[in-house]
């Protein structure tokens, strides 16, 4: 059912819903309505709250407790906070309650990595085992011809996980190529924790520390953590299975750049628009070559239309379609999902978090929400990379 609106004076929107649908609240720094191309436009606030009916319409029909979704371009911004936090407690979403973030993760690990490769600290292109002695991979010859490029490009021929990467046992579990790196492209998060020991063995820094210094303090992400902060307990959302049962809430006592980022919709938007669409922190050939097309993403699936038209930058997904070129990521941490998608040419962008399961089947119509009538490439192609 379609939530009732009441509309507060104080330009916030706040929608009730019948009983058993999870309340929405939307804010946005212009009020107006968001057409079918997604710009901000002088209408009522009831426009603008009948957005946030159809996000809240799209999130109770996929089964998602919480979200939230966070549209941006170069004039102005609107964010959506969706639902519950817990089903369990009844907490509401708000603007800074916090999800896992999932694969995100590895983009914001990108941009330091390449705030290095500017300062000469890495070379992209020169082997890992130049700088570091990785005792996972010594026994695989191969594996110390990986570099920094083949593990942002997804062509590292590592798995993406040898056993559980927040296992006890993890650190010690021998990893090894399943090809040739450089060759194929297939999806690693040990490629990715490869290059994180790296580069702390190179800076004498934990990645967290970078993080935090280059990312979270830069951009006033003030409610991000890459190891779990205690401080965040009471914003912290649970996530759920496709069913709604929660899950317990996690713990990250050990960074891992290929996913324990959290954060909120507001927070990455900021990395996002300042980092990515600005390219502040880099110089600006290796922004532009953070989205240049190192290769084809093609995962071996069926969907050819959809590889065809998804490549990899250094970090980050590339999409070309009727709207134009885009970059792009999906996270999956299972009871959490996110995604974002933006223009770089226009500045338009779109960030979501979710704490489903289902999350990532609400993309496509959110996208459409504030995009328009468009091909998602990147959503079919992510159907068959997981």
């Amino acid at each position: 059912m379609v939530p009732v609106l009441a509309v507060a004076f104080s330009g916030a929107i706040a929608l009730s819903t019948s009983i058993g649908s999870p309340a929405l609240a939307a804010t946005s720094s212009t009020p107006g309505w968001l057409g079918s191309v997604g710009s901000l436009g002088s209408s009522a606030d009831d426009s603008y709250a009948a957005v946030a009916q159809r996000i809240s319409a799209v999130m109770a029909e996929q089964g998602i407790p919480g979200a939230q979704v966070v549209y941006s371009d170069r004039h102005s911004e609107s964010a959506f906070d969706y639902g519950l936090s817990s089903v369990a407690t009844g907490s509401p979403v708000t603007s800074d309650t916090v999800f896992e973030a999932a694969s995100l993760t590895k983009v914001v690990a990108s941009y330091v990595v390449l705030q290095l490769v500017d300062e000469g600290v890495l070379d992209l292109d020169r082997p890992l085992s130049d700088y570091f002695d990785y005792s996972r991979i010594a026994a695989d010859p191969a594996a110390k011809r990986i570099t920094g490029r083949m593990v942002l490009t997804h062509t590292s021929g590592l798995p993406n996980w040898a056993t559980g990467p927040s296992s006890p046992e993890f650190e010690t579990t021998p990893v090894s190529t399943i090809f040739e790196p450089g060759t194929q492209w297939s999806y690693s998060g040990e490629g990715f924790y490869y290059l994180q020991k790296t580069v702390e063995a190179l800076t004498g820094t934990p990645f967290e520390q970078l993080v935090r210094e280059r990312v979270f303090d830069r951009f006033g992400m003030e409610g991000s953590d890459l190891v779990t902060n205690p401080a965040f307990d009471t914003v912290t959302s649970v996530g759920h299975t496709a069913d709604g049962t929660p899950k317990p809430v996690r713990n990250f006592p050990r960074a891992n750049v290929a996913y324990t980022l959290r954060t909120t919709a507001a927070d990455y938007n900021r990395f996002m628009r300042g980092a990515l669409i600005g390219g502040e922190g880099l110089t600006p050939g290796t922004r532009d070559m953070m989205f240049t097309p190192a290769g084809s993403a093609d995962h071996g699936g069926s969907d050819k239309e959809a590889i065809d038209h998804i490549e990899w930058g250094l970090g980050i997904g590339l999409q070309n379609n009727e709207l134009g070129d885009a970059i792009w990521h999906w996270g999956d941490n299972g009871p959490y999902k996110a995604f974002f998608i933006a223009y770089p040419e226009t500045g338009r962008s779109l960030v979501i978090m979710t704490n489903s399961e289902n999350g990532l089947n609400a993309v496509d119509d959110v996208v459409r929400e504030f995009f328009g009538p468009s091909t998602m490439y990147a959503t079919r192609w992510i159907k068959e990379a997981e």
